[in-house]
């Protein structure tokens, strides 16, 4: 077994259990994958590229069936209310499936039909596992080859990343992977400053601002490794490389400016119009361990990445203390958020975009593992397989709305558990939250 970890299969093996789950699921079949969110998200290409109405001046009915809107600032101007950074990451993929669909008179090159949906997943697919990928890279750095190539696996099972690899190519995987890149890149930026390297930084810390800002303090992290690793000496060298990254995330983040101004005549604005933070008021504790969505209840190996930190700071204060820094902060700003469950989805799903650091912990805690004794270890890798196999069967039970999308009390979790159909009176268990006192900061629960 310990040469196989070592030889990297267990991570092969990973992607090809994943694309022949993605082969025969079909879900660009039978989901309509392009809807809500995701039509926002998406909606600026086959505007851009298919209809040549940037403005959506005339929509096809088309839109009105996957829940598209536009918002409108204080003037009456028309805007999508997401940004396009995700439809810059789609954009190889629909580019392919608008290809297909416009050689092939089976499917209309609409923007909508099976070649966009099935385009759409494989990025999303794509995205999520070439993440882990990069994130092996980065625990590689600190652990045995064995550790980083299971703590990859375990995290994307372990976690809610599977739904949104498979069904939902929202933005979090294709986060996952900029923030596992960023790190990579950072790393390997502190070992020798070069402006190879800040180029890309730059351009991909852009992206990932564009397509969620409060990811911005995710570069917390390399600016703290990079200060007291002492790798830049001196002011010069911090404005040379730091201006550099700047220009090119500016760069990134331009073709949103320019659609603003477009749209509105502004340069920036906040898209959200009555949605807010509250900052004084962090649902932290829901966040984690509500049975709504609580990150630890829906991923609960997260737990032993979260006690992994304790080995984690024996074995490195500096990457103990940065990680740390940015979920603290993490945790505080998206769980601030009014709708700190963030409408339908599975678990927490904008702490996909952390799970990179949690794997720091899993790792050291795994590493830690390893030098136990059969008595700590048998018991323990017993419970790491249950959770990790609970994990994937509930990413299931979401699939097939087993787990509601909002209102998922404690009784109703319990009453589904290992359960692949509903529960008798399974609507009298649930619990629906109130998003207009939510919106006013006044939602307890």
């Amino acid at each position: 077994m310990q040469k196989f970890l070592k030889a990297n299969n267990f991570y092969w093996l990973l992607v090809v259990v994943c694309v022949f789950v993605f082969s025969l699921s079909r879900f660009w079949d039978k989901k309509p994958i392009i809807d809500w969110d995701m039509t926002l998200y998406y909606s600026y290409l086959p505007a851009l590229f298919i209809y040549d109405d940037l403005k959506f001046e005339q929509p096809t009915a088309e839109w009105g069936k996957r829940h598209f809107y536009m918002n409108n600032d204080a003037k009456g101007n028309r805007y999508v209310k997401m940004t396009g950074g995700l439809a810059i990451m789609y954009s190889p993929f629909f580019a392919l499936g608008h290809l297909y669909a416009s050689l092939n008179n089976a499917y209309p090159a609409d923007g909508f039909s099976i070649p966009y949906r099935f385009a759409l997943l494989a990025s999303s697919l794509f995205f999520a596992l070439w993440g882990l990928y990069v994130l092996r890279q980065v625990l590689q750095r600190f652990f045995s080859p064995w550790v980083a190539n299971l703590s990859v696996v375990l995290i994307y099972i372990g976690s809610n990343m599977p739904h949104y690899s498979f069904v939902e190519p929202m933005s979090h995987v294709y986060n996952f992977f900029l923030v596992s890149a960023i790190l990579y890149l950072s790393l390997k930026f502190c070992d020798k400053p070069s402006f190879k390297l800040a180029i890309p930084i730059g351009a991909l810390a852009g992206l990932m601002i564009l397509i969620r800002p409060t990811n911005v303090l995710v570069l917390l992290f390399p600016v703290i490794y990079l200060a007291s690793s002492g790798s830049l000496k001196g002011t010069a060298a911090w404005l040379k490389y730091g201006i550099v990254a700047a220009l090119f995330a500016f760069l990134a983040v331009s073709p949103q400016m320019f659609y603003w101004h477009y749209m509105t005549g502004n340069w920036i604005i906040y898209s959200y119009n009555d949605e807010h933070f509250f900052f004084l008021n962090p649902h932290i504790w829901d966040g984690l361990f509500s049975y709504r969505k609580g990150w630890f209840v829906y991923s609960p190996l997260l737990i032993f990445a979260a006690l992994g930190f304790i080995a984690l700071f024996k074995k490195s204060k500096l990457l103990f203390s940065s990680s740390l820094i940015v979920l603290a902060l993490g945790l505080w700003v998206n769980l601030s958020w009014w709708c700190w469950w963030y409408g339908g989805g599975f678990g927490a799903r904008s702490l996909i975009d952390f799970l990179p650091f949690m794997a720091l912990g899993l790792a050291a805690f795994l590493q830690w593992l390893s030098t136990q004794k059969k008595l700590v270890k048998a018991p323990l890798i017993l419970v790491i397989s249950f959770v990790s196999i609970w994990s994937i069967f509930m990413n299931k039970q979401y699939k097939s709305s087993i787990i509601h999308y909002d209102s998922m009390s404690k009784e109703l979790f319990w009453k589904q558990f290992f359960k692949d159909h509903f529960v008798k009176d399974y609507e009298s268990y649930l619990e629906h939250p109130d998003y207009d006192a939510a919106k006013k900061g006044k939602e307890d629960y």
